[in-house]
């Protein structure tokens, strides 16, 4: 006799697959942007925003250069305190302190 799936097993195994998709999703992010990277050398991408050399990153030196990091940039999404997600370095964590030239209010 063929074994017969019922609704709950089939909600349950769809609970499962779900939950292992978003883990999947998240997984690749794990991995935090080195400033020796190429992408972030070319960003001019520092973890703590203070560190930023404006004599060669003009934008940082403007009037509100001072307040300009990560936190407060529209490409930022926040994962948590520490870290978050920048479409500039596509699957890496950036550090919420940090700072490159793709910076936008």
């Amino acid at each position: 006799m063929m074994n017969n799936i019922n609704r709950r097993k089939f909600l349950q195994s769809s609970a499962v697959a779900g939950a292992g998709l978003v883990i999947a999703r998240f997984s690749h992010a794990q991995e935090v942007v080195g400033e020796e990277e190429g992408i972030a050398v070319a960003m001019g991408y520092k973890a703590d925003h203070t560190a930023v050399d404006i004599t060669k990153w003009p934008k940082k030196a403007g009037a509100d250069g001072a307040q300009q990091q990560c936190t407060n940039c529209s490409l930022y999404q926040v994962i948590d305190d520490e870290y978050g997600l920048c479409p500039i370095f596509a699957g890496k964590r950036v550090h919420a302190r940090g700072w490159c030239n793709g910076w936008v209010a």
